[in-house]
């Protein structure tokens, strides 16, 4: 539920409690107090009904009293139609005064009434009326049977009705103002401790983010918009504590870059120098020993060169900034023709090259003619670093499928093979599974992983297979275009 929708009911329920809380205790205030009024037959009456009943009855009896004074006056002077009347009265909490009309004297007073207060009080206009010591008069005046002008006077003991609502309507007020309390303050409660809750802890996390705490998850289990916010907080909670590891891997690999750069480029130097201060202080005395420390000056100055130029081409692939002209190839002739390039490389003198192509139809890729012949290079570069056999093998495959969407390129050699805990490594930059560095092989450790940037440029995959001491098999797959040129089926092989 949302915030607005739950503040909406909030404030609804601010409205219709109290006015319900209110109806309550009006009818239980009612029922309780209308039970003290007069001696009225209240029993089973519904809250305000006794108070009706009265009123119902005095006006009732009124009215039979004018009706008969005006009709049949004998019958006020009859001691026991008197009588009958007074008990009639008393129900309803009332008596009555029979005067002269001049106030010289009293015919008639119900136990209890001061009559010549009364009769004096009185104004001797028909239906006059006068409130006073909470007593109501209704004035009826009349001719006696004598035809002397009279008077009656109904007296209404109008206390219990003043007593009533003295209690009833400060109980009511009181009532009210309680609801309304309770009411607000519970529900403002509720809702402040629903929204403030989350919100100290969004600024707790926010404070465990500012000092770089970031392994603490945000979890609110809300669906209102503090849960949208902490939600979106949680997203960068995990996109800065991933930045922030990227960061310091980066700055590991940076320490490593440099510690790989310092170590690789020192052995050959220090060798370049160990060669100049041979042929300078005279220990090279002929012109063989002269022409072997020249050759091992170039062999490790071309090492060098070869280094910086992976070094330097690694960074440019990795910053993006080096351009890709991608054409469409024939894999089939490409990879023939390259590794014939291989088979006339002097490094390869002495291995066994083939190549196999296992495509039932014509495969063409789209490639960086260049870069794609550079990963190949390296792949083969790194089979022959490692090959530590008499007979050495290296055999270049070019698998398809029909109406597979990638082609592979396997190379597989017969060398000392790769342990199944370096194999997931092999592909990092700088990474040597041999415990001590093997300068002597000439590997800055960056061949491999300049072919993983190649390939996933192109959209491709690299897999890597190997058996320790039988050889390494790597595997790079790459998107082939649908064509529908037939060729030839079966598997050639070029040795």
């Amino acid at each position: 539920m949302s915030i607005r929708t739950k503040l909406l009911f909030s404030y609804i329920a601010m409205i219709v409690i109290p006015v319900l809380l209110l109806g309550a205790t009006i009818l239980l205030a009612a029922n309780l107090f209308t039970k003290e009024i007069g001696r009225a037959d209240v029993s089973g009456s519904v809250p305000f009904a006794a108070i009706r009943e009265l009123f119902a009855g005095r006006t009732e009896l009124a009215s039979g009293l004018r009706f008969i004074a005006g009709q049949d006056p004998k019958l006020l002077s009859d001691p026991t139609f008197l009588a009958q009347t007074e008990a009639e009265l008393a129900e309803v909490d009332s008596g009555m005064v029979i005067a002269k009309s001049a106030g010289e004297a009293v015919l008639y007073a119900s136990p209890g009434l001061d009559a010549d207060l009364i009769v004096q009080h009185a104004k001797y206009e028909d239906g006059q009326r006068f409130a006073g010591d909470y007593q109501n008069l209704d004035l009826i005046p009349y001719t006696d049977s004598s035809g002397q002008a009279s008077l009656l006077i109904i007296v209404s003991d109008m206390e219990p009705v003043a007593n009533f609502f003295k209690r009833f309507i400060p109980t009511v007020l009181l009532a009210l103002l309680a609801a309304l309390i309770l009411t607000n303050g519970t529900l403002t409660y509720l809702v402040s401790r629903s929204i403030i809750r989350p919100l100290h802890a969004l600024r707790d996390a926010a404070g465990q983010i500012r000092e770089g705490q970031l392994d603490r998850a945000i979890v609110l289990r809300r669906q209102d918009e503090i849960g949208q916010l902490g939600t979106a907080l949680e997203e960068m909670r995990v996109r800065l504590r991933s930045s922030l590891s990227a960061q310091l891997q980066l700055e590991q690999s940076r320490k490593e870059l440099l510690a790989s750069i310092s170590h690789d480029l020192k052995t050959p130097i220090t060798a370049i120098q160990g060669c100049v201060d041979c042929l300078q202080g005279g220990i090279a005395d002929t012109e063989e020993k002269r022409s072997k420390y020249v050759a091992m000056i170039g062999g490790k100055a071309a090492d060098m060169t070869r280094m910086i130029e992976e070094l330097l081409l690694f960074a440019t692939l990795d910053t993006g900034k080096v351009p890709f002209r991608f054409e469409k190839l024939d894999a089939a002739a490409y990879m023939s023709q390259t590794v014939d390039e291989l088979k006339l490389d002097p490094r390869f003198s002495g291995v066994d090259i083939r190549y196999v192509h296992r495509a039932g139809e014509r495969v063409l890729i789209h490639a960086d003619r260049e870069k794609l012949h550079r990963a190949i290079s390296n792949i083969a570069d790194n089979s022959l670093r490692h090959m530590d056999k008499a007979s050495r093998a290296l055999t270049v495959e070019l698998e398809h499928e029909p109406g597979s969407t990638s082609a592979a390129i396997a190379i597989s050699d017969n060398g000392a093979g790769i342990s199944p805990e370096a194999l997931p490594f092999i592909f990092d930059q700088f990474y040597r599974e041999e415990a001590s560095r093997r300068p002597d092989r000439g590997s800055s450790g960056l061949g491999l992983a300049i072919v993983k940037q190649i390939i996933e440029e192109h959209g491709g995959t690299l897999e890597a297979r190997s058996r320790k001491g039988e050889g390494t098999t790597i595997v790079m797959r790459l998107p082939a275009i649908p064509h529908a040129d037939p060729s030839s089926e079966g598997s050639n092989e070029r040795q």
